[in-house]
């Protein structure tokens, strides 16, 4: 819910400060660290790696950012217009979610053809490190009941909310609390979708990867994810969107004037943020 309420159509990289414009500017060295804690790259590997890496940023900066920043805008003029329906944020969410279909379908084919070069012993080690974050994941989640998970996400939606609108009305804590009570829980649907597809790369990375056709069903697998979800997970996270918007609409129609005015300098200054970059 975070990057809804906070960010919203910033979906790459957080855009908010200095530091999160040094991590866009270097994002190689910050993604090998990533990959690092999953997999450890020989020379060859990194030498294939670092001239997609380049060309992806390049397209990236001249393509994307201008995407991300002309939804902010039109955001930031509904805002403008009194308020922002339930409609019109569930189609933001979609014009958000299209900005990750764009960049996952550019970087696809890619990988594909680059995850050949991938032995053996390290595509069992990066599953291996993915199934242990997968059960980290899992035993933290069982840690906590219903209330407590409820009482946290109300928690953390109004801590978010302040930061970008400033204090709450008791109406705002409120709105808050009602709406988190509708959400249903995604996490054991989405759990069971996210093993299933690991299962499936990590399987065709070991047994396909000298066929022929490996880069096309290897791209599939990752240009086509919702194939491996339960029907379940997808009626849940639409509810949930649905919940997700009328909130935000119930929160857009109780702001006050300041709070308005701090939502729009918190969106103008990534829109800012955004423009830097593009210069950069």
């Amino acid at each position: 819910m975070k990057k809804y309420l906070l960010l919203f159509s910033v979906l790459s990289i957080l855009l908010t400060g200095c530091s999160s414009k040094f991590a866009y500017n270097n994002i190689d060295w910050l993604m090998y660290w990533y990959i690092d804690d999953y997999v450890e790259l020989d020379k060859r590997q990194k030498s294939l790696l670092d001239g997609h890496v380049d060309q992806w940023m390049t397209w990236h900066r001249q393509e994307e950012l201008s995407e991300y920043k002309a939804q902010l805008e039109h955001i930031k003029w509904q805002l403008s217009q009194e308020t922002i329906s339930a409609q019109q944020w569930g189609q933001q969410f979609d014009n958000a979610k299209l900005h990750w279909v764009r960049v996952r379908d550019h970087v696809s084919p890619e990988l594909a053809h680059l995850a050949p070069h991938l032995s053996d012993e390290q595509v069992n080690t990066m599953f291996a490190e993915l199934e242990k974050q997968n059960q980290k994941r899992i035993e933290k989640h069982q840690r906590k009941n219903f209330e407590q998970r409820l009482t946290e996400n109300i928690k953390d939606t109004q801590e978010n909310a302040r930061e970008f609108i400033g204090k709450l009305s008791p109406e705002q804590k409120n709105i808050i609390v009602t709406y988190t009570d509708k959400f249903q829980s995604s996490f054991d649907l989405w759990m069971t979708y996210r093993q299933r597809i690991q299962q499936a790369a990590h399987g065709m990375l070991l047994k396909e990867r000298s066929k022929p056709d490996f880069a096309q069903k290897f791209l599939t697998l990752l240009t086509h994810p919702e194939a491996y979800q339960d029907e379940g997970l997808a009626l849940v996270s639409a509810h949930n969107n649905q919940v997700y918007a009328a909130m935000l609409a119930a929160l857009t129609t109780s702001l006050s004037p300041k709070q308005k005015r701090k939502a729009m300098d918190e969106l103008q200054d990534i829109i800012d943020d955004i423009s830097d970059l593009q210069e950069d």
